[in-house]
């Protein structure tokens, strides 16, 4: 499914939700740690950001893909942070373990922290407004929305990597890094580009414009959106080398 053209009346709330294990818990606890959103009227082509960090006194694990040029997952990065704290890239020890005790606290922590995710999407998602929300990979945000109660009616939940490796017949799919290589994507000055597409970018967010942060995810999100809805003929003709490269090694 492609969505609707640009012009139709309506928002398209585009998303991503970082997460972190609390450290030490054998990643029986999951919580987020930060999300950001690009809401787009097609109407008048306007743009409002929102992002938030869920700034809690515990140590997370963050886990991060990595990926080879086919978007192939070909190994794991790991690194602990505190949020309320402002420290992040601390060592992962792999045989730490918080106590028995500290687990109940740990999972309170975490309702919390799905709370304020609930807060956060009734606050951007207005009832009957939003056709369409937008994330890459869907997964981990179905699966947040639920835990954090937060319901879709009335609502579209738009996977684009899944809709771009079903348009493509794809036997991988590639991953967000990749294709954002592919349209270009880069943060000049205080605006986000792609090949077709330029928005600036309120000062206030211009410092969580990077990869693999909530907000950097999101404006890749979007604008790689705009370049498959609306610009696909220089979209697909840009993909079709790495298809070919990712199929024949596969």
């Amino acid at each position: 499914m492609v969505l609707p053209e640009a012009g139709e009346a309506g928002r398209r709330v585009y998303l991503d939700i970082e997460f972190g294990y609390v450290y030490g818990t054998c990643r029986a606890v999951m919580m987020p740690i930060e999300i950001g959103a690009v809401v787009h009227r097609p109407g008048d082509d306007s743009v409002r950001y929102a992002g938030e960090q869920f700034r809690y006194d515990i140590d997370v694990e963050i886990w991060k893909k990595v990926t080879d040029e086919c978007g192939k997952t070909v190994g794991v990065a790991t690194t602990v942070a505190n949020m309320a704290r402002g420290e992040y890239g601390m060592t992962y020890d792999h045989s730490f373990r918080v106590s028995d005790d500290a687990v109940p606290a740990a999972k309170a922590t975490a309702r919390n922290a799905f709370a304020d995710l609930r807060l956060f999407m009734e606050s951007v998602v207005s009832t009957g407004d939003t056709p369409a929300i937008v994330v890459f990979a869907a997964a981990m945000e179905k699966r947040a929305f639920r835990t954090a109660n937060f319901s879709l009616d009335g609502c579209m939940l738009v996977d684009l990597q899944r809709e771009i490796r079903r348009h493509f017949k794809m036997k991988q799919v590639l991953s967000l890094d990749r294709l954002a290589r592919l349209i270009d994507f880069s943060v000049d000055g205080g605006a986000v580009t792609s090949t077709h597409f330029r928005y600036p970018v309120p000062r206030e967010y211009r410092h969580l414009l990077a990869a693999h942060r909530g907000m950097g995810d999101t404006v890749r999100t979007f604008l790689l959106s705009r370049e498959y809805r609306e610009q696909l003929p220089d979209l697909e003709e840009r993909i079709r080398a790495p298809m070919k490269t990712c199929e024949n090694e596969g």
